[in-house]
């Protein structure tokens, strides 16, 4: 008897642990929070190339039992935590998830665009070998535009090179300086400071003649005064590079051989940083202005290095971004 009495302790024990859980026990906690959900763009991309992918998470930050489901456009097509969203036609997309439990609905929507663009792949002119490749591209503006950071398609030249490298410890400088000793019609003016090299100006040869003049402007400033400069081609070294001196400007360079670009310069107008990355970079604010010279850039697979001609204006601290639709690869000579 008294192991039928124990058996049966253990049989009512089981029911009603049974019975528990299936009324709402520790392991099926109530419901009591109607869910919130957001969308998070894992790849930090808006804008993707036709037939390739954005992921995107729904991060439900409330709320029990919640179950899932995304709309493109309104047509449901998945009902995981994360979406991979793909399309073969351009145009702009709506995403919507929706959050579900039996206390109410949320949801939240994102836009994504797919548009063609110019990719690593189009690039024609390659230096360097290695299995990483990056991008260098320099946007000009005529000599004479009027107004630097609203340029007309027209007034705008943006051109891009490709770089392959190996292993680690490769830096925009070295790029910059590998395709002006290959290509020829790069022209660089550098300086050295403490922190580096800068980039003073960079100059294009664009109608190919190998003739490349421009002079500067006498530059007063707290720091004294800078004389002007008239340099050639022949004042560049091998590497078509010019090392600016202690006491020299860079400021207001004319281009005094027809057809010819060039951006740069320190005090009055520079010319501007931007980092990238990915296989297509298909709008301007995909960039992010650069903090570093371009000698303390460290280059990755895949990244971007994106010169543009900015004026300076300490009120509003206005940058002219990159041009992504202007885009176009450079020849290979």
């Amino acid at each position: 008897m008294r192991y039928l009495y124990i058996l049966s302790i253990w049989l009512f024990a089981g029911l009603w642990t049974s019975c528990s859980k299936e009324k709402g026990g520790e392991d099926d906690p109530k419901v009591t929070n109607a869910p919130e959900v957001s969308i998070q763009n894992l790849g930090m991309k808006n804008t993707v190339l036709p037939g390739r992918s954005v992921r995107l998470k729904a991060n439900i930050r409330k709320g029990e039992k919640v179950t899932l489901r995304w709309d493109v456009d309104g047509r449901e097509v998945s009902k995981d935590t994360i979406l991979d969203f793909s399309a073969k036609e351009v145009g702009t997309y709506l995403l919507k998830v929706t959050a579900t439990n039996e206390l109410g609905e949320a949801s939240d929507t994102a836009s994504v665009k797919v548009m063609e663009g110019f990719k690593i792949s189009d690039i024609q002119n390659w230096t360097g070998k290695g299995a990483n490749e990056s991008v260098l591209a320099i946007q000009w503006v005529a000599p004479g535009t009027e107004d630097l950071l609203h340029p007309t398609d027209e007034e705008v030249t943006f051109l891009a090179w490709g770089y392959r490298w190996d292993g680690e410890g490769a830096t925009g400088i070295d790029m910059l300086k590998a395709v002006a000793k290959a290509d020829g019609r790069l022209y660089l003016i550098l300086a050295r400071d403490a922190l580096g090299q800068t980039v003073k100006g960079i100059g294009f040869d664009a109608n190919g003649d190998g003739v490349l003049k421009i002079e500067s402007e006498e530059y007063r400033s707290g720091h004294g005064v800078q004389t002007s400069l008239h340099l050639s081609q022949a004042d560049f070294n091998s590497d078509n590079i010019y090392y600016q001196k202690e006491g020299e400007s860079v400021e207001n360079v004319k281009v005094l051989s027809d057809g010819d670009l060039w951006i740069g310069g320190w005090y009055t107008a520079y010319a501007t940083y931007w980092l990238g990355e990915g296989e297509a970079i298909l709008e301007a604010e995909e960039y992010e202005y650069s903090n570093f010279y371009a000698s303390g850039r460290l280059l990755e697979n895949q990244s971007w290095d994106v010169w543009t001609f900015s004026p300076i204006n300490y009120e509003t601290e206005e940058n002219i971004l990159p041009i992504p639709r202007l885009l176009k690869a450079a020849d290979n000579r």
